[in-house]
C-alpha cells in the first residue's frame, strides 16, 4: 500500500514520496468482562491501530499515547489537516502503534463499564485556553485564528473531544492494565505520551521491565502530586495509582516531601523528594532507558515541566527536560503534533531518540 498526500494540501518538500506500507491493522487490547444488569459487557478495552513500513529502518516500534479527553486521532493529522506524527515516523522507518485509550476515541465510554460521567462536556472555551490562547499573535503555532466559530482547526480539534474518566485512578490502573498487554504482544517499544497520558508511560514502564526502552513525554501532567478537583491526585507523584518504589512506599505518606524553588522567572515551584528525612526513594521501573520530558514555550504546562522532570531524576532515571525553545521551536502550545510546525518538532523528537538509543547501545556494548 502506498500513500500520497490529499490533494490540495501544502507539504514540506521533505514528506513528497509516496510511503509504502508494508502491513496495517487494528486490535484490541485489555478486553475485560463485567457483568451488568443486562448481562456481561466488555470492559475497559484499549484500541490499537498499526502500521508497518516496507522501509523498516528502526527494530523499536513507536506507540503513541494520546492525552485527556482526546483519542489517536491527535497523532493521525493535524487540525488544519496536515500529515500527523504517525505518518511523519513511518516515513522516518519506525513501525507505529496508535491507541485509544479505555473509554475514549474508538475505545467506546459506557457509564454502565466505566462509571458515570462527570462534570460538563468539553467546552470551546476550555480548549482554546489549553490548546490555542495566544493564537493569531505573531510567533504563535497553532494553525488557526483561535476564535470559536472562526477557526475550521479549532472545530476539528473540538470534534475529537470526549469526557474524561471519572477518576484519574481507575483510568490509570486501565492504561497499565492495557499498555502492559500491547507490549507483551508487540514487544520492546518507545512510547510516546502526552499530557493526561503521561502516567501510561510511568506505569507501564513499572509493569513490564525490560520492555520499555524509551519515553518520550510530551507536555506531562503534573506537577508532582498535584490535585485536580473531580478528578483525584497525583498521590505517588507522578501518578494516582501506585507505582514501584525502593525502598518501598507501602502508601504515599510514607513519601517526605519538600518545596523546592523553582530558580527562574515565571517557573513554578515544585514537590521533591525530601533528602533531610531519609533515604531519597528510587522507582526502578523507570531506570535503565532514556525519557525525554517535553517542553513548549507558550503552554499553560510550561511553568512546572521541570518539576517533572526533577521529580524523575531524584527519583534515579534518566530523564532530561527538553525544551522545545532551547532547540529553537518556538510559539509552541499544548499540542505540538498539531501545531504549525509539528514536523519540525517531529525531527526534533526523532534526533534526540536516535541518539539517545545510540547511546545505550553503545554503552551495552
Amino acid at each position: 500500500m502506498t500513500s500520497s498526500p490529499p490533494p490540495g494540501t501544502a507539504e514540506p518538500a521533505r514528506a513528497a514520496s509516496p510511503l509504502t506500507i508494508s502491513e496495517q491493522g487494528a486490535f484490541w487490547v485489555g478486553v475485560g468482562r463485567k457483568p451488568t444488569e443486562a448481562g456481561t459487557a466488555a470492559e475497559a478495552a484499549m484500541y490499537v491501530q498499526y502500521q508497518i513500513p516496507a522501509d523498516l529502518r528502526h527494530p523499536l516500534p513507536v506507540v503513541m499515547v494520546h492525552g485527556g479527553g482526546g483519542q489517536g486521532t491527535d497523532y493521525l493529522s493535524t487540525p488544519d489537516g496536515r500529515p500527523g506524527w504517525a505518518t511523519r515516523f513511518l516515513q522516518a522507518g519506525y513501525a507505529v502503534y496508535v491507541v485509544d485509550r479505555p473509554g475514549h476515541g474508538r475505545s467506546p465510554y459506557h457509564p454502565d463499564v466505566l462509571g458515570p460521567i462527570e462534570g460538563s462536556a468539553p467546552t470551546y472555551e476550555f480548549i482554546r485556553w489549553l490548546f490555542c490562547d495566544g493564537a493569531g499573535r505573531p510567533g504563535s503555532q497553532w494553525p488557526g485564528s483561535g476564535e470559536i466559530g472562526d477557526d475550521s482547526a479549532l472545530d476539528q480539534l473540538m470534534a475529537s473531544q470526549g469526557p474524561t474518566l471519572p477518576t484519574f485512578a481507575e483510568n490509570e490502573e486501565q492504561m497499565r492494565r492495557c499498555g502492559a498487554e500491547l507490549l507483551d504482544r508487540i514487544g520492546p517499544a518507545v512510547l510516546i505520551t502526552h499530557s493526561m497520558g503521561a502516567p501510561f508511560g510511568w506505569l507501564v514502564a513499572d509493569a513490564r521491565p525490560g520492555l520499555v526502552k524509551a519515553i518520550v513525554s510530551i507536555e506531562p501532567m503534573g506537577p508532582p502530586f498535584i490535585e485536580l478537583p473531580g478528578l483525584g491526585k497525583l498521590e505517588w507523584g507522578l501518578t494516582a495509582a501506585p507505582i514501584t518504589y525502593e525502598p518501598p512506599a507501602r502508601t504515599p505518606e510514607e513519601l517526605h516531601l519538600r518545596l523546592r524553588e523553582a530558580g527562574g522567572d515565571g517557573l513554578q515551584d515544585c514537590l521533591v523528594q525530601d533528602e533531610q528525612a531519609g533515604p531519597v526513594r528510587s522507582l526502578p521501573g523507570l531506570q535503565g532507558f532514556p525519557i525525554a520530558v517535553v517542553a513548549a514555550d507558550t503552554s499553560p504546562f510550561a511553568p512546572f515541566q521541570h518539576g517533572v522532570a526533577d521529580y524523575l531524576a531524584q527519583a534515579g532515571a534518566d530523564a532530561e527536560l527538553l525544551r522545545l525553545a532551547d532547540l529553537g521551536l518556538t510559539g509552541n502550545g499544548h499540542l505540538p503534533m498539531g501545531e504549525k510546525n509539528s514536523d519540525d518538532v517531529a525531527e526534533a523528537l526523532m534526533t534526540w531518540l536516535n541518539k539517545r538509543l545510540a547511546d545505550v547501545e553503545e554503552t551495552s556494548r
